[in-house]
């Protein structure tokens, strides 16, 4: 019996075939497939538990900040459509100042009041 099962073992292991063990990752950044970001992206996004600070205006700082952008949008619109209006214009954090060159180019002058940092723009005249 012993000469049997010897003999069925023996036979058994020429029927037996084993290939190598071949590692091939998941994340596309270490060889992966590229189509795999996404989804890990989407999970760990998921279990990110850390939120953003939300810094959150008030009131007066959000009107200060809406009336700066519409008086700096008003005076763009008509510089652009060449309605000159010359003048000094004080948004709260920026002087604006406006005037007429010699050739009859636009000079606006814009000087940031907490830096002291000054912007010269010259438009130069259309059709002059």
């Amino acid at each position: 019996m012993k000469v049997i099962s010897l003999l069925a073992a023996v036979l058994a292991c020429n029927y037996v075939s084993a290939t190598e063990i071949v590692y091939t990752p998941i994340n596309p950044s270490f060889g992966g497939n590229p189509l795999n970001g996404n989804f890990l992206l989407q999970k760990a996004q998921s279990q990110n538990a850390h939120k953003a600070e939300t810094v959150g205006l008030s009131f007066i700082d959000k009107f200060q900040d809406a009336l700066e952008r519409n008086i700096i949008n008003s005076l763009t619109r008509r510089i652009a459509d060449g309605e000159l209006v010359e003048g000094v214009y004080n948004t709260g954090e920026f002087l604006v100042e406006v005037n007429t060159g010699t050739d009859g180019s636009v000079i606006v002058n814009i000087t940031n009041l907490e830096t002291g940092e000054v912007t010269i723009i010259t438009i130069p005249a259309i059709g002059g």
